[in-house]
């Protein structure tokens, strides 16, 4: 995958992280949101690291 679509994954893993937190403290299902954001790459948005190239 080129850089635009790895980088437009990690966006949307963000957007999953941050629903999950939200659904965390409204007490909704929050586990699911989570996961997905982390496998989608999330982490890196959220916490600034760059993937190796």
């Amino acid at each position: 995958m080129g850089a635009p679509a790895k980088g437009g994954l990690a966006v949307i893993g963000a957007i999953f992280l941050l629903l999950g937190l939200f659904k965390l403290f409204t007490g909704g299902a929050w586990i699911v949101w989570i996961i997905l954001g982390v496998l989608l790459g999330g982490l890196s948005v959220l916490f600034g690291k760059k993937g190796v190239s």
